[in-house]
């Protein structure tokens, strides 16, 4: 059998014995030398066969080998000629396993977090993990539920979180792995429907309570006023004497918060989506215009942070925005997060407003606040921006002699 004419019988044989199937039954080989079938013909006591392949019967090459008193049988003379052959069948079901109870062991850590199960899913049956090996992957997923267990969190910035819960304060950059995955947890918990750019992921941490970055994205402000007397509570004074908009950081919303109240700044603050509603308010109103907070798109930290602190001090927010399937997202959001009421916002205010040419586009969103709006949009089938119901807008912003 060690012959040089037999190579290729002994590749086939040890290949059957790798993917753990047993040396029985047939073996073809196709386009076989006159070499090869001389040496098998040989091996198994056969008179000559025709033609250019050969069905070798595994079944009787072991018997002669076993009767022989050669060896104990077919797999022991291909492992004698070739080396110890390793199971691959039996190896790769070994490890599936181990993939297997790994994720088992962090299905149960997420037990009572439901919300979560659709991302460990992701993970298991995408592979995502694989490229680390089971160990590494282990490693990994140990932290990256570490890390979860500790969020949504309140205002905490980024390398604070990862020294906190795996001792590294890198250890959840853009550029690590577990920051990308943790991420994609984040997305599910917060709703955040993409994170591959720099101010989508800085939007997705901080919809989970997550601080990137401190100056970038501030909120627009108009005639906001704060209690306390602090350089920040100055600021904003000294821009509602004159009407003048201004904005707020995050790193000024956490550092040195203002302090609000109803008895300074009135009970109700307005909110709007889009920036130029600010603009037309502080030309046509200036000074004399209600408190408005300007979200400007998808809420991000900054806003987050000041409707938070609002919202604490027991000012009732109010909130208008485009009625458009993207702007009624929008305000789900606002009402959901930041217990937010609707301003103008209702079906019979959007039949009111819907004329002219812009048509809706997109997948129909559902008001939280006014099971009507959705049938009405969709029947209608236009979208109504802010800024051509600004005259409304303006007269409810318009202070009065008893403010």
């Amino acid at each position: 059998m060690g012959r040089p004419e037999l190579k290729r019988l002994l590749q086939r044989l040890r290949t059957r014995l790798e993917r753990g199937r047993p040396l029985t039954g047939t073996l073809a080989l196709a386009n076989a030398s006159s070499g090869e079938r001389d040496a098998i013909n040989r091996l198994l006591g056969r008179t000559p066969t025709p033609g250019d392949s050969l069905a070798i019967s595994l079944d009787r090459l072991d018997e002669k080998l076993r009767v022989a008193g050669i060896c104990p049988g077919l797999s022991a003379a291909v492992q004698e000629l070739t080396g110890p052959v390793v199971d691959r069948r039996a190896e790769r079901e070994a490890v599936e396993g181990q993939w297997a109870n790994l994720f088992a062991a962090a299905s149960k850590r997420i037990a009572a977090r439901a919300e979560l199960e659709p991302w460990l899913q992701q993970l298991s049956v995408a592979g995502l993990l694989r490229r680390y090996g089971v160990s590494g992957a282990s490693q990994l997923l140990s932290q990256a539920l570490d890390v979860l267990a500790a969020l949504p969190a309140r205002d905490i910035r980024l390398a604070e979180l990862a020294a906190r819960t795996v001792g590294d304060a890198h250890a959840l950059d853009p550029d690590t792995s577990l920051g990308s995955i943790v991420l994609r947890a984040a997305a599910l918990l917060g709703r955040s429907e993409k994170w591959d750019d720099a101010q989508s992921r800085r939007e997705t941490w901080a919809s989970v309570g997550v601080i990137c970055d401190e100056l970038s994205a501030p909120v627009l402000v108009l005639n906001l006023r704060a209690s306390e007397d602090t350089p920040i509570s100055q600021a904003l004074d000294a821009y509602a004497a004159i009407g003048e908009p201004t904005y707020l950081s995050v790193r000024q919303l956490l550092r040195t918060p203002p302090v609000f109240s109803p008895t300074r700044l009135g009970p109700v603050v307005y909110i709007c989506e889009n920036p130029n509603i600010v603009a037309a308010v502080a030309q046509r109103l200036g000074a004399d215009s209600r408190p408005l907070v300007c979200i400007d798109g998808q809420p991000r930290t900054a806003t987050r942070l000041l409707l938070n602190l609002l919202h604490d001090a027991g000012v009732r927010l109010l909130y208008h925005g485009d009625f458009d399937w993207p702007g009624i997202q929008i305000a789900n959001t606002i009402m959901e997060r930041h217990k937010a009421h609707p301003w103008k916002m209702s079906a019979g205010d959007y039949r009111a407003a819907a004329t002219g040419s812009l048509a809706l586009e997109g997948r129909p969103v559902a008001a939280s606040w006014d099971v009507e709006l959705m049938p009405a949009m969709s029947e209608i089938g236009k979208a109504v921006h802010e800024e051509r119901v600004v005259e409304n807008m303006l007269a409810d912003l318009a202070r009065r002699q008893s403010d």
